[in-house]
């Protein structure tokens, strides 16, 4: 290809193709394929490469706590979880029958990591994920209370994710006015798109730390029904994993 029409494609805001057909050139086996085989060759390599790009955009949206966290490379073993039972989560079947996801366990035990892990997972099957502390959500909303409109713009940009992950839910008993404002946001995902929280109670604990009354009951009314427990190890895998990266820093010391 010469720079002529690599220019033209540039100017057609097709670098991208240009990029596939000068992959392509550096193979040498492909001087011997016909020019449909090339032609598909070429579009496999855009297409690939096109997804991977939307991918890549999807994690970084989300705003993940950890963007690198793997379903494959999960340490079921040093987190003493069953590595089936997490396998068919991450299947994502939860996200059609929009079934929300309680991850729950002590600090440390990385329950975030594990959260994260089906974020990025979510990303990888194109859908639209975010990632949010419990209170900087409540946060977002107390800010944008005196303008209506921005809130509920907000509300609704929140609400519309396939997949929403809180963090740190209820490490904080919730005084009515937070309550009302996580009442608002379950309302509008209910039925139509999951959540997954992550924190350090179960949802025995939730009615209290909700305040009571009404207002929690309708709260956990449109959570719990449609909801699958996980529970984290007991371990706790951050003191472990600082030990860890301790040790070799003195190891290095010592070469």
């Amino acid at each position: 290809m010469n720079a002529y029409t690599k220019k033209r494609l540039c100017e057609l805001k097709l670098s991208d193709l240009a990029k596939a057909i000068e992959y392509q050139e550096m193979d040498l086996s492909a001087g011997s394929l016909s020019f449909e085989e090339r032609l598909d060759q070429i579009l496999s390599i855009l297409i690939q490469d096109r997804e991977n790009a939307f991918i890549k955009r999807l994690i970084k949206n989300a705003h993940l706590k950890y963007p690198e966290a793997s379903v494959d490379t999960l340490d079921c073993e040093a987190r003493q979880i069953d590595r089936n039972s997490f396998l068919h989560i991450a299947k994502l079947g939860f996200i059609e029958s929009t079934t929300n996801i309680i991850v729950t366990g002590p600090s440390g035990s990385g329950k975030t990591y594990l959260a994260c892990s089906l974020g990025v997972e979510a990303c990888k099957h194109g859908f639209r994920t975010f990632y949010i502390r419990t209170t900087d959500l409540l946060r977002n909303f107390e800010n944008q209370r005196e303008n209506l409109r921005e809130l509920k713009r907000y509300q609704r940009r929140i609400s519309n994710y396939p997949v929403l992950i809180l963090d740190e839910w209820l490490a904080h008993k919730l005084p009515e006015r937070d309550a009302k404002w996580i009442y608002e946001l379950m309302e509008m995902r209910s039925g139509i798109h999951p959540t997954i929280f992550v924190g350090q109670y179960s949802s025995d604990a939730w009615h209290d730390r909700l305040g009571s009354g009404t207002l929690a009951d309708a709260i956990m009314d449109r959570i719990i029904h449609n909801s699958y427990p996980f529970t984290a190890s007991e371990t706790n895998l951050r003191k472990i994993y600082d030990e860890q990266k301790l040790k070799k820093l003195l190891d290095s010391f010592d070469d």
